[in-house]
């Protein structure tokens, strides 16, 4: 059992009397505690020393000193930053500073002495704090006591480090729950909270033990010591979660076997060098080696229903707090009014985050004449501080807005999309100059349906600077619709040209084309398109103001240039009537015209000519959609039936009427007597028959002749016939 400890000469002094008044023995009282008393909540100035009580008492009713006592930093202390420190001038007593705990010890400057109760009083009240700190925590907590048990007012609970090299979990769990302090039953330390955990882990003096396991069930980690005994606080390993607060490593619980096939089933914290200071790991019963051996184990004494004990107070300092601020808008320039709340105290005013000069005090402060952004500083002020942190409030001056471009919008009907640039901010639209109420805000406007010609009015905005003027914004409505013509419903698409030219004519505008091929649209918007294919094409035009045309169709069909053979030409010579017939079939997929030696003159549609001349003719073929005129070259001939070879020069010789030796590729005639005799041939050079054989005259008489004849276009013409010599 932990007991208030006096000086051992003190007791021996007590024995004596005691001896000497034996009797006595039976009526002797029961040894009283001390009981004190602390105040001190107070607000604290950085950068100077406060002491932490503003009063402090001890009384006991049967002592008038003790050996010792301890005062610590038990919430929000910062290792070696913060310090308590005894100030002025205390002969019988002597200070103990202990970075680790944050505790400083108090003792009797004469050995085996005890401090008398006055001068104790006397040397707490000069109990100093101070840190070098540069971010300071808000709040921090002290506790007195004449224990060296480690208070926590949070929960009112003491803890104790009790060092114990190697000691096992199940040990140090009985030996726990042997300790009391001051009536309080001991237990190993369930930490449920951060200000707990940080108290309990960061201000002991090694790895030590603490209550909670998950032997009961592996990766269900309960508390199973003092009250919190069958709580859970951790599900799962590295990757587990909490219900409420654990405060694990790094990398733990990783329940690790290593040489131990059971695991790790034990919380433990971790050693002060280890990852996270004050944080937790799990090991075996036995601990672990190296720096995870066991070094002793955190004892808490506390549990709900205990009497309060009077060996222990507290009191706290605090910083105090700008709980809120009012920064401004400026537009151009100006004066502007700024704010702060204090949680006490009154705000001062600088014009400097350090340093700098004092403008003003007081929770609000007007500015002078501001042309641009502009930072204040406030500070909190209690009891003449100065060096509180400083707190930034901004003053926004704004450049006034402009409006940098607009684009306003031609519509036939409907809504129209207007829209416009800013300096910055944004830009708000109204129906007229001075309208209060914006219709829309932001860059792009989508007007209502309109019927009518409508002009808006926009003005820049930006954090309520406003643009100096409005600007107008129109939306005209023009509902003509497009009116054009097309150059041919019909076009003609050669097939050697590859392409045509579709031609709008006599649009009454500038329009935009949409051109379309069986319904699809098809590249361009001009007024003429270059097409490659036949098919129905089809045109509607669009006003600047988007009005639709009626949609005008073109029909794209192929055509050819005609392509003629013999095999095409029908031709009568030799005929009291010679006429050619063109075989349409084969001439090609165009619509053809025709024209007999004049590629000129007047076409007509058959392919009949008639009472054609011996000779050399020409046939035209035109095609009617413009794909070009075909020429092919034929000849008439006629045969004679007689001749008179009599030197009046009138058919002196037989020959072919309409031969041309140019025309024919090959010409042989041949002239047979009545018996089937060779007796002359007629060649290329040759003028005609003179009537003779060999030199001399033949008889009146009949005779025959043969014709082979083959012609550029390659047609042969092979014919017989009977002739009359006639001599007169």
């Amino acid at each position: 059992m932990v007991k208030f400890n006096k000086s051992l000469n003190f007791k021996y002094k007590i024995l004596a009397v005691l001896g000497l008044f034996f009797s006595s023995f039976f009526y002797s009282q029961t040894d009283i505690p001390p009981s004190i008393t602390a105040q001190g909540k107070q607000a604290f100035c950085v950068g100077t020393s406060i002491k932490i009580v503003t009063d402090f008492t001890i009384t006991d009713p049967d002592d008038t000193g003790l050996d010792s006592f301890f005062i610590q930093i038990s919430s929000g202390y910062q290792a070696n930053l913060d310090r308590l420190n005894l100030s002025g001038s205390h002969p019988n007593i002597i200070q103990i500073w202990n970075p680790i705990e944050g505790k400083l010890t108090l003792i009797s400057s004469a050995s085996n002495s005890e401090m008398l109760f006055t001068d104790l009083e006397n040397a707490v009240k000069d109990v100093t704090f101070t840190t070098s700190a540069n971010t300071i925590t808000t709040e921090k907590s002290f506790s007195l006591s004449i224990g060296d048990a480690n208070y926590l007012p949070a929960t009112d609970h003491f803890y104790q480090f009790i060092a114990n090299q190697g000691i096992t979990w199940s040990t140090a769990k009985t030996a726990a729950e042997n300790s009391t302090y001051f009536g309080r039953q001991g237990y190993l330390a369930t930490l449920t909270s951060q200000e707990e955990a940080d108290f309990a882990g960061k201000q002991v003096s090694g790895a030590g033990w603490i209550g909670g396991s998950d032997a009961e069930t592996e990766g269900q980690w309960k508390w199973v010591t003092g009250p919190e005994a069958g709580i859970v606080f951790w599900n799962g390993e590295v990757s587990g979660t909490t219900p409420n607060y654990a405060n694990w490593n790094n990398n733990e619980p990783n329940d690790f076997k290593g040489n131990n096939p059971v695991g790790e089933d034990y919380a433990h914290i971790t050693d002060p060098s280890i990852g996270i200071q004050g944080a937790w790991n799990d090991l075996p019963n036995e601990g672990g080696t190296g720096l995870y051996i066991a070094k002793g184990y955190v004892v808490e004494y506390g549990a709900p229903g205990d009497a309060p004990l009077n060996i222990v107070a507290s009191t706290s300092i605090y910083i105090p707090q700008i709980l809120n601020i009012t920064e401004a808008v400026v537009c151009q320039s100006g004066v502007a009014t700024i704010s702060a709340t204090p949680s006490e105290g009154t705000i001062l005013w600088f014009d400097a985050q350090t340093t700098g000069t004092l403008v003003a005090t007081g929770n609000n402060f007007t500015t002078p004449v501001l042309t641009n952004n502009t930072t204040y500083f406030a500070t909190v002020s209690v009891n003449g501080c100065t060096t509180l942190d400083r707190t930034p409030v901004i003053i926004t001056v704004n450049q006034r807005p402009i409006i940098t471009g607009i684009t306003e919008d031609l519509i036939c009907e409907g809504t129209a999309t207007l829209s416009a640039t800013v300096s910055a901010g944004n830009i708000y639209w109204f129906d007229s100059l001075t309208s209060t109420t914006p219709l829309f805000i932001g860059n792009s406007f989508e007007t209502p349906v309109l019927n009518t010609t409508t002009s808006y009015f926009i003005e820049a905005n930006n954090n309520n600077c406003i643009s100096s003027t409005r600007t107008e914004v129109t939306a005209t409505v023009n509902t003509l619709i497009p009116d054009f013509d097309v150059e041919n419903d019909t076009v003609v698409l050669c097939n050697d040209v590859g392409t045509i030219q579709l031609k709008v004519i006599n649009p009454q505008a500038n329009y935009t084309y949409v051109w379309k091929k069986e319904g699809v649209i098809i590249p361009g918007e001009l007024l003429e398109n270059s097409v490659s294919e036949p098919g129905n094409y089809s045109v509607v035009a669009f006003s600047n103001a988007s009005c639709q045309s009626v949609e005008k169709s073109i029909l794209v069909r192929n055509s050819e240039i005609a392509i003629i053979t013999k095999e095409d030409l029908v031709i009568i010579d030799d005929s009291s009537n010679n006429s050619i017939t063109v075989a349409l079939s084969n001439l090609g997929i165009g619509d053809y015209e025709f024209s007999l030696d004049d590629e000129f003159g007047r076409y007509k549609e058959l392919g009949f000519f008639e009472n054609i001349s011996t000779g050399i003719h020409t046939l035209y073929i035109r095609d009617k959609g413009g794909c070009g005129i075909a020429a092919y070259s034929f000849s008439i001939l006629e045969y004679p039936k007689f001749f008179t070879p009599n030197n009046d020069g009138r058919n002196d010789l037989w020959h072919i009427k309409g031969y041309n030796k140019n025309f024919y590729t090959v010409s042989d005639i041949y002239i047979y007597n009545r018996f089937g005799a060779f007796i002359y041939k007629i060649d290329a050079a040759s003028l005609g028959w003179n009537g003779t054989y060999q030199g001399k005259l033949l008889p009146s008489s009949t005779y025959w002749f043969q014709t082979i004849l083959t012609d550029q276009n390659g047609l042969s013409i092979v014919k017989k016939g009977s002739i009359s010599l006639i001599r007169k």
